[in-house]
């Protein structure tokens, strides 16, 4: 027995491995008693079959087992269909001793059914964002970091954020215009008037688009704005108006000036005057109910400014004072969006200290001379001395130069001092202009085009202020 095993090993032949095998069992059976199966002989080599060949069972025939045998073991079975024999191999590679055989005669054993390989589990996709639902917080596919990890930030999109209804969505979508807007102005002007190529808008034209969206925000109640200046010929008049008509042409609504100055301004003069009436008319009227009842006592101008004047110095009785205006405030401000102020040149006055307790803007000017920052700066620091410091912060500064000479004072030294008192982008630098020097109605046609965008940057930086929640 021990040579058929050491056969059994060290033979490097399969097929004689497997004869030398069969021959094993086949004594081991023929030895516990049973009734051996005839050996098949093997025919010499050039000799052919004497007689019939023995026919193996097949893997799917099997043979007839005593009714005593006991059911194949668990143990007994293996993954390939092979004769059993009383040396069986183990998984490490170990022979197995010998055991007695369960049955007489030759015992295949059965086929181990093949275990499917585990299916790998396969991650559930990313919800779509158009139509994603919130998630159970104990789901265990997906945490909440992970799904972030995967799907990475979630796009701002029109279906995120109108969920609950369609039309919510719509206002988010982008939408482009498939025609451009036609440069105006400049040399993509020149090319679209001889080419018809149309290079759209400048950067200066989108910035002035830009200043125009800042002047039309909507002015809770009526916005009320001053204009004062401590010396007299800075231009603070020309200021009033050429803001006032600026204002006007780019909102569309309705604003009002009034000359708050007691010592006989010429506000009307500089504006156009189409009505005699005065101040002291509308407030003499009981019964103005309508706007057309204040319509009668203003004047307009060619960009829809409308000017209430004060009275002839020679001929009023008394000055302006805080109570006139008071009264004129309560009685325009049911009926005009903004309300401009054209203050005197003193802060002590009644009527300056009524215009500085209603506005809720403030302009301040001056020349451009060591004298017109000096009295800038008082009027500053008056502001912050006298209660009026939220007022300073909504305030701007003009700097104006009123003789066309350059100017003995550096001017951008003056704007950068100015700006620590002022919030930033609120000092403006006006030019010499020939049509403002000449002292006849203002046109905004006739300003340079300089000294008009320097006015567009004053009422954007004014306008600003109109959504905020500090009023006086």
């Amino acid at each position: 027995m021990s040579a058929d095993y050491d056969r059994l090993f060290h033979s490097s032949d399969p097929a004689q491995v497997e004869d030398e095998t069969v021959t094993v069992d086949r004594e081991s059976v023929a030895g516990a008693g049973a009734t051996p199966a005839p050996k098949p002989t093997t025919p010499a080599r050039g000799d052919g079959p004497s007689g019939p060949m023995p026919v193996a069972p097949t893997q799917t025939q099997a043979v007839a087992a005593p009714t005593t045998a006991p059911p194949p073991r668990p143990a007994e079975v293996t993954t390939q269909m092979r004769p059993a024999t009383g040396t069986q191999r183990v998984q490490n590679g170990m022979m197995r001793s010998p055991q007695a055989p369960t049955s007489a005669g030759a015992r295949f054993e059965q086929a181990r059914p093949t275990q499917a390989p585990h299916a790998r589990p396969v991650a559930t996709p990313a919800p779509s964002q158009h139509f994603a639902e919130p998630q159970a917080e104990n789901r265990a596919v997906w945490g909440t970091a992970a799904q972030q990890q995967l799907s990475g930030p979630v796009p701002t999109s029109a279906a995120s954020i109108g969920n609950h209804r369609a039309i919510d969505a719509l206002s988010h979508v982008g939408v482009r215009s498939a025609v451009k807007m036609p440069s105006q102005h400049g040399w993509r002007h020149v090319i679209y008037l001889l080419t018809r190529i149309n290079l759209g808008l400048s950067p200066d034209e989108l910035y002035e688009m830009d200043l125009h969206a800042r002047i039309r925000r909507n002015a809770r109640d009526s916005y009320q704005i001053g204009v004062f200046g401590l010396k007299g010929g800075v231009g603070k008049t020309a200021v009033t108006v050429a803001l006032g008509s600026t204002l006007s042409k780019i909102r569309g609504d309705r604003i009002l000036a009034v000359d708050a100055d007691p010592d006989g301004g010429n506000l009307a003069d500089r504006a156009g005057r189409q009505s005699a009436a005065t101040v002291a008319d509308l407030l003499s009227d009981k019964e103005l109910n309508r706007y057309n009842d204040i319509r009668a006592y203003t004047s307009m101008n060619a960009s829809n400014l409308e000017v209430l004047s004060s009275e002839e110095y020679s001929g009023a009785r008394r000055e302006f004072n805080d109570d006139d205006w008071k009264g004129t405030v309560e009685v325009v401000s049911r009926y005009y969006n903004l309300v401009l102020a054209d203050g005197g040149a003193g802060l002590f006055q009644p009527a300056s200290r009524g215009v500085l307790s209603t506005v809720a803007g403030l302009v301040i000017v001056a020349s451009a001379s060591i004298d017109g920052a000096r009295q800038a700066a008082v009027t500053m620091d008056w502001l912050r001395q006298n209660g009026y410091q939220d007022l300073l912060g909504r305030s701007c500064v003009i700097i104006n130069h009123v003789v066309p000479v350059k100017p003995n004072i550096d001017v951008e030294d003056l704007v950068q001092q100015f700006e620590r008192h002022v919030p930033p982008g609120r000092v403006v630098v006006l030019p010499y202009d020939k049509h403002i020097a000449s002292g006849t109605e203002i046109q905004l046609e006739l300003l340079s085009d300089t000294f008009r965008r320097r006015i567009t940057e004053l009422a954007a930086a004014l306008s600003d202020d109109f959504d905020r929640l500090e009023r006086r």
